[in-house]
């Protein structure tokens, strides 16, 4: 006899005590019943530990670890190091879902259930203000050559959250797929773009079915401005991906523009890091990271970015042509005007 859940849902913990008990109602009152819940206190300092324990004693259900705080990537991975189900699902401790989310998300499987793939929905935005917008996804059915899809077509239409999807588990331990830890606000895309590598199927439906709280928790550490290196490894990681992608599906430079203006945003947080006052780099440890940005990455500056202001420009020629110590200068320059007042920086 099989008693092993059909789905994990995975939710990990941290700083959350205000939401955290609304999150797992919503999950324990569930019309598909046959799921597992594992609760992964990243080593919170209030009491959200203590809530996942009071959970836990009342349904067979829920499994709770504990571990040293590690960030958002690493919980996730722990989650999926004890998952027991056919399929997984993800859920930040903030959120909230709505009782038909497991069910419709199951429900829109193929039939053959020897495909292996992905289910994406919609997400519903709890504003601040207490107002709520869905953020509505383009129903369509995507095949495996088709996967290109996901930089070219879909990058700006939110279907690379980690929420609102059931993966296939098989997937994930077949070809040890996780998230990439120490990364500034990309997780979830790089993910995406590890699992759908293998995926034979994603299947799009526009189901509102997962609230997230924006403006909240790991909302806001989407826009704030991390360490150079976590910076950096985010920017790195996700053109890594963009560059195998051009490759298996032979893509052309110019459909790729909305990629190449995603990752034009995520340099600009990797400048930005360098000369966030709060990171107070010596010079040596900046011109350090501008060697090693223009070592790695000075060919897709060249082609790719393409700045909007004058003061970017001029800093692009600098760092190009002239080379770091003359940009450092200028950037020096402008740190207390303008930059670090960029892209929402914190």
């Amino acid at each position: 006899m099989n008693n092993l859940p059909e789905i994990s849902v995975i939710v990990p913990v941290y700083k959350v005590e205000e939401y955290l008990p609304q999150c797992i109602d919503s999950i324990l009152a569930q019309t598909f019943t046959d799921f597992e819940l594992l609760l992964v206190d990243d080593g919170s300092p209030d009491c959200c530990g203590e809530i996942c324990e009071e959970y836990a004693g009342k349904d067979m259900r829920i499994r709770v670890f504990h571990q040293a705080n590690a960030g958002l990537s690493c919980a996730r991975n722990t989650g999926l190091m004890n998952a027991r189900g056919r399929y997984v699902t993800f859920i930040d401790s903030d959120d909230y879902v709505k009782p038909y989310y497991l069910e419709r998300l199951y429900g829109a499987l193929p039939a053959d259930k020897t495909k292996e793939g992905v289910i994406v929905g919609s997400l519903d935005a709890y504003l601040p203000n207490g107002d709520c917008q869905t953020f509505h996804v383009p129903e369509q059915d995507i095949a495996s050559e088709q996967m290109y899809l996901i930089l070219t077509d879909l990058i700006d239409k939110r279907v690379a959250y980690a929420g609102s999807k059931l993966y296939d588990h098989r997937i994930i331990k077949q070809y040890r797929v996780g998230f990439v830890p120490f990364v500034s606000g990309l997780e979830d895309m790089l993910f995406m773009l590890d699992y759908l590598m293998y995926a034979d199927f994603m299947v799009i439906r526009d189901y509102n079915n997962y609230v997230y709280r924006v403006g909240y928790s790991v909302d806001v550490l989407s826009v704030r401005i991390n360490s150079f290196p976590a910076e950096y490894a985010a920017f790195s990681n996700f053109l890594e991906r963009v560059y195998v992608y051009q490759k298996k599906f032979n893509l052309e430079d110019s459909s790729l523009d909305r990629t190449w203006n995603s990752l034009t945003v995520f340099f600009h947080k990797v400048i930005l890091a360098i000369y966030k006052p709060e990171h107070k780099y010596t010079r040596q440890e900046r011109l350090s990271f501008l060697h090693q940005v223009l070592l790695s990455d000075k060919e897709w500056i060249r082609r790719f970015f393409l700045p909007q202001y004058k003061a970017d420009v001029l800093g692009k020629f600098l760092f190009c042509r002239v080379g770091a110590s003359a940009f450092d200068g200028w950037m020096r320059f402008l740190s207390g005007i303008k930059f670090k007042k960029m892209f929402g920086a914190k």
